[in-house]
Parts: C-alpha cells; structure tokens; sequence
C-alpha cells in the first residue's frame, strides 16, 4: 500500500496517514517495498471522488471513485459534482482524470445519490470535446434511466450539434448496458466482475471486483451485510465499504420514529462491527470507508474502535480527493 501525500488538498486529511500508521506499521513497510515506483504506468491508483451521503456536505460531494489502472479511468457510480471533482484531481496530477477522458463508469445501484451526477459525466465532457459515447454498464433499469436523461437533454443536444458551438455528434451518446452478476467488462487493463448485494427493498443492487496489474479491488456499493462481499474478496488487496456508526433519529424525517430509522439502517446499510466482522472473514488486506455515516454523538474514533471489534488490519477513512495505491 502506498499513500500519496503530496495530493491531499486538506489538514483532515493526515488522519488517513495516521489510521493507517498507528492500525498497521509492519504492514505498510512491507508494501512499501514492494511497491512499484512512484510514476510507474503500471501503478493502481484509488481516487475518491465523492465520499458523501444524500445529505448535503460541502466538503463532501455525492458518492463516485475512480479505479486508474495502467493510466486510464474507470468509474464507479456517479454522485453529484463528479466531472468537477475529477477536474480537480487531474489538476492535482492524474492524467486519467481530464473531463474528456472519462468515457467509462460502473453504476452499484440507482439511489438518486450514486446517480445525480449521471447528466453531468454523459454531458459535460463532450462539451469538453471528448468525442467517444459513454460507456455505462449498471443493474437493471440503467438503460432506461440513460434513455430518459438524452431524452430530457434533447434540446441541448440539438443546440449545441447544430447551432454556433460545432459539437461533435458522437460524444454525447450512451453505450449503456444492464449487466448480470460474472464478468461484465474486461480489456487490457482490467477485468470487472460485479456480484450483487443486499440494498433494502432495491431488487437489484451491485458490487464490483476489479483486477489490475495484479491487485484485487473489491467495492460494496450500498448495502447492508452480505456474504457475497466476503466471497468477493477472499484475500483481496483492498476493500471499499460503506458504513455507519451509532444510533440517531432522522431529523430530516420526523415521521419516522428511531427505530424505524434504525430499521431502515439495518436493512439497507452496514454497520461498523458488522463491517469489521466482513473486513476479518474476507480476509482483505486493507479496509477503506466511504459513504460514512456517523449517527447521533459517534466520531470517527468510535467508528475504527467498532471495527476493531473483529477486524486488526489497516483502516483507512476516505475523503473527497484523496488518492490510495493499494
């Protein structure tokens, strides 16, 4: 594992540095020296570019993250502020990320919080001048859903192919595809495997494992615990989870009584122990928490010392920007 300092755009982000120092020292050396130099086409990067949750966070944008793999982008999920998150991180030194490269992304499920940012990666390259369609694989439904964003868009579409801007006529398309549990993409860089996962009452919610260059990336998605994440990973290099820590009404909906929201909680997310339980089972060699949730009075401390629980390997606590080299 190799973290990159230099990157993170934040004072809060050192906590990442410190979790993993004080979680896993030995652990960190030995990847050090294994790792492939710094620069090298071959590195496997993780970009965070929205760690968020469907509640408004300035420092948090909608959930999305980059795997790069041999210098190309692959995406996963799509929240809100996606294209300019990763204008950021290409301006903070992956190529990868330039807006009118990103022609590729992996959708776990269709909450409006993974998918508001849907408009902006199929429109905002090709204004960019990016000239390849998107190329969007999803659960059932993403076909549709991309349908109807190119059909709200229409006049756009038209504006800008035939009046004064010269768009190209290609850029804007969509190549979407629902996709089955098994291998649902594969090139030179990487092979896609998703696996579906328990998201309340979704009928169709997926994970995905992805391997490059000779690493394992496994992402839950949204999804409360399940066996196929474990099974997934065995041994994996990294594991990206969502989490929630404590116990708190939802002040946003006063019609649902505590433990109603707990409910809700319980049936549709994964809680710090069950995650720590996951994390020791599967075996991964690093854990990695996005879409965190801390609930009532809990802090992070609360969190890792949950997962700790069952789980001693390294924990790394994403946030929006940062980059992870597992």
């Amino acid at each position: 594992m190799r973290i990159r300092p230099a990157r993170f755009s934040r004072p809060g982000s050192l906590l990442i540095v410190l979790v993993c120092i004080a979680a896993a020292i030995p652990f960190v050396a030995r990847s050090q020296q294994s790792a492939p130099p710094q620069g090298s086409s071959k590195d496997v990067e993780i970009v965070f570019l929205g760690t968020g949750t469907p509640v408004p966070d300035a420092d948090r944008q909608g959930p999305s993250l980059a795997i790069v793999a041999n210098g190309k982008a692959y995406l996963v999920d799509a929240g809100s502020g996606v294209v300019r998150q990763a204008n950021s991180a290409f301006q903070r030194g992956i190529p990868a990320l330039r807006p009118n490269e990103l022609d590729i992304a992996f959708l776990t499920h269709l909450h409006s919080d993974h998918t508001l940012g849907l408009p902006d990666l199929i429109f905002t390259p090709w204004v960019a001048s990016r000239s390849k369609p998107l190329r969007l694989y999803g659960p059932e439904g993403t076909k549709e859903m991309a349908a109807h964003i190119l059909e709200a868009y229409k006049e756009d579409i038209q504006v800008r192919t035939m009046g004064l801007e010269s768009a190209n006529t290609t850029g804007y398309k969509v190549e979407a595809h629902d996709v089955q549990p098994g291998t649902v993409y594969q090139d030179e860089n990487v092979t896609v495997k998703a696996f579906l996962v328990k998201h309340g009452s979704w009928k169709e919610a997926l994970g995905y494992r992805f391997e490059a260059a000779r690493k394992s990336i496994v992402i839950s998605g949204d999804t409360a615990p399940a066996e196929s994440i474990v099974n997934a990973c065995s041994g994996c290099d990294a594991l990206i989870h969502e989490v929630y820590s404590g116990r708190a009404p939802n002040l946003s909906k006063p019609q649902m009584t505590e433990e109603q929201w707990m409910h809700y909680e319980r049936e549709f997310h994964t809680s710090a122990v069950e995650l720590g339980d996951i994390a020791a089972r599967a075996k991964v060699k690093m854990l990695i928490l996005t879409h965190w949730q801390l609930l009532g009075n809990n802090k992070e401390d609360d969190m890792l010392r949950e997962i700790r629980q069952k789980y001693s390997g390294p924990v790394i606590i994403a946030r929006d920007l940062d980059v992870i080299v597992p």
